[in-house]
């Protein structure tokens, strides 16, 4: 199966749609300059500055909004919880969107031969670079390179959140902003020091850790104790029949 794209348009051709010819009687149009910021962003600032636009956005505004609006026993709680999701949350989107997107950046491409880039790369994409590489046509060779670049980053960014939709929300997200809302009420609400704080929370979670490995383990151990037991009945153990004669 191959992923499929718009790349048999016109790539170089500008498209006028109007929605049923809808034109407002009175239009408004916003300055120019609002346009070219617009235009300079979606260009430059990738999908990992965004979000750590968003996440240092919401780590400023939300903690003060708890602060003055949340119940007045809540507030520092709420505070603290909003300023370690932004930033535990922030961190992880970034760091998951930026390696998404090197990824599909390394591996996905014009001239690229990989498996991955057999399946990922629209077939069209292929065509028009063939078909412009035997016409010697750069300027559109140019247009067709940052249309790839364009679709690499949509790419990238869709795994990416079905990356930590399925996974690292409830397996990285969740536990780190756990431990670090622990660290900030440490030493907000308990007055310890940072470095206290700190290794207060690296010591639960290590312990939380071990318990997990010792519970997995001790179903393993279940599971083939009873598969072993399953087995010698199979071969009719005579451990076993000497056993269930005792018991009798």
């Amino acid at each position: 199966m191959k992923i499929s794209s718009s790349f048999d348009n016109k790539y170089n051709k500008e498209f006028h749609n109007q929605s049923f010819k809808g034109i407002p009687s009175n239009p408004h149009f916003m300055p120019n300059i609002l346009g070219k910021m617009g235009k300079l962003a979606g260009e430059y600032v990738s999908m990992p500055e965004q979000k750590l636009f968003l996440a240092t956005t919401a780590l400023m505004f939300v903690p003060l909004i708890d602060l003055k609006f949340a119940d007045e026993d809540k507030k520092t709680d709420a505070a603290i919880k909003s300023a370690s999701k932004a930033m535990m949350g922030g961190m992880t989107g970034v760091a998951i969107r930026a390696l998404f997107l090197k990824f599909m950046d390394k591996y996905v491409g014009l001239g690229k031969h990989n498996v991955i880039n057999t399946y990922l790369l629209p077939p069209k994409a292929s065509e028009l670079n063939a078909k412009l590489t035997a016409a010697k046509n750069e300027a559109e060779k140019m247009v067709l390179a940052k249309r790839v670049k364009q679709y690499n980053q949509t790419m990238g960014t869709l795994f990416a959140i079905l990356f930590m939709t399925f996974f690292s929300n409830s397996k990285v997200d969740v536990p780190l902003t756990s431990d670090m809302q622990d660290l900030i009420s440490g030493v907000v609400k308990e007055n310890k020091t940072w470095l206290k704080s700190l290794s207060d929370v690296s010591r639960a979670r290590k312990q939380k850790i071990s318990n997990w490995f010792a519970k997995k383990k001790k179903i393993l151990s279940n599971i083939k104790d009873k598969f072993v037991k399953i087995v010698d009945v199979i071969r009719e153990n005579p451990n076993n029949v000497k056993s269930g004669a005792s018991d009798k």
